[in-house]
């Protein structure tokens, strides 16, 4: 079980010190992705509304917060485990 990956970052506490220290969660970054999901419907003679970019990322943000649980979890299990011994 690897736990080095719970990094100090995922701070609970504080999530707009977590949102300012996250490079992914910032408006140039979701500018990107705006354009290549408008490109991307565009390619598909579809049209882009901001209802479809926000469930997209919405989407990712709930793959993110999976992986920050079970990063989580882990990190838990090993220390509660430690604790009773």
């Amino acid at each position: 079980m690897d736990t080095n990956r719970f990094k100090a970052s995922h701070d609970f506490s504080n999530v707009q010190k977590n949102l300012h220290n996250n490079s992914g969660y910032s408006v140039e970054s979701y500018s990107q992705q705006a354009k290549d999901y408008i490109h991307d419907m565009k390619s598909k003679n579809q049209e882009a509304t901001k209802q479809g970019f926000m469930t997209q990322a919405q989407k990712s943000a709930k793959e993110v917060w999976e992986e920050i649980q079970e990063i989580a979890s882990e990190a838990w299990e090993k220390n509660h485990s430690d604790e009773k011994k």
